[in-house]
C-alpha cells in the first residue's frame, strides 16, 4: 500500500523545481540587462584617462579633443550629410537604431529634455542619432520615427555599416548585427551613451548612460556662454 505522503513531497520537489527555475531566470536576466546598459569594453580612445577616477560622475572630459574621420551618411530627409555639416555648433550625439526597445528612446528623451533645459541657447547645438541598423533604418523609416515620437529637434543619420563604424571607431563605437536572420525581428547590441562634440567637430566629452540630462544641460550651458 502506497504512502499518502508520497503526493505531497512529490509536490514539494515539483514546486522546488519551479522555484530554482524562477531564481535562474531571474539571475540570467539581471545578468543580460546589465550587459546590454554596459558601455564598450574596449576604446579606440584608450590614450585618454580620467583625471579624479574616486569622483568620476559618469562624464568623461576628452583632454586633447579628438579629432573625427570625415564620413558620407544619408538624413532623415535622404540628404548627403558629412562631418563638416555638424561644424559651427556644438553637437550631442548618440548610436542606436530605432527597433530599439529601451535605451536608445531613453537616449532620445533626455536629447528633448537637454534642449528644453537650454531654452534658445539650443539652437547652438546639433542633436543627431546615428543609425548601427542601416540595413533596416532606411532615412524614410527614421524620418517616421522621429516624426511618430515628436522629435523635431533630432537630425537622424543612416547608412552603411562600414561607413558608421569607420565614423565610431575614434569614439570607442562597438555594435554587433547578426550575420544572417529570416525575420527582420533581431536586435543590435551596442554603445550606450552620448558624445559631445565642439564647435570643430571634435570629441570633447562622453556621457554615460543614464545620467542626469540638467548635468549635460548645465556642461552645455557654460560653453554656449563663451
Amino acid at each position: 500500500m502506497k504512502s499518502k505522503r508520497e503526493p505531497g513531497r512529490a509536490a514539494q520537489l515539483l514546486y522546488s523545481i519551479i522555484a530554482g527555475l524562477i531564481i535562474g531566470i531571474s539571475a540570467l536576466t539581471i545578468y543580460l540587462v546589465q550587459e546590454r546598459l554596459r558601455g564598450p569594453k574596449t576604446s579606440a580612445a584608450e590614450h585618454f584617462s580620467v583625471e579624479g577616477e574616486a569622483n568620476f560622475d559618469g562624464a568623461i572630459p576628452i583632454q586633447p579633443p579628438i579629432e573625427l574621420p570625415e564620413f558620407t551618411l544619408s538624413n532623415q530627409d535622404g540628404e548627403a550629410a558629412s562631418l563638416r555639416d555638424l561644424r559651427g555648433r556644438y553637437t550631442l550625439l548618440t548610436f542606436g537604431f530605432t527597433n530599439c526597445p529601451d535605451i536608445c528612446p531613453l537616449t532620445l528623451n533626455d536629447f528633448e529634455r537637454v534642449a528644453d533645459m537650454l531654452g534658445d541657447q539650443a539652437k547652438g547645438v546639433a542633436f543627431v542619432f546615428v543609425s548601427v541598423d542601416g540595413r533596416r533604418d532606411t532615412p524614410a523609416m527614421l524620418r517616421d520615427y522621429l516624426d511618430f515620437r515628436d522629435m523635431e529637434g533630432i537630425i537622424g543619420l543612416t547608412g552603411d555599416e562600414e561607413a558608421v563604424r569607420e565614423f565610431g571607431a575614434p569614439l570607442g563605437l562597438s555594435f554587433e548585427i547578426p550575420d544572417s536572420t529570416s525575420t527582420d525581428a533581431y536586435s543590435v547590441n551596442h554603445s550606450a551613451g552620448s558624445y559631445l562634440l565642439d564647435r570643430q567637430a571634435r570629441w570633447i566629452k562622453r556621457y554615460q548612460f543614464g545620467l542626469p540630462p540638467s548635468r549635460i544641460a548645465t556642461d552645455l550651458n557654460a560653453l554656449l556662454k563663451r
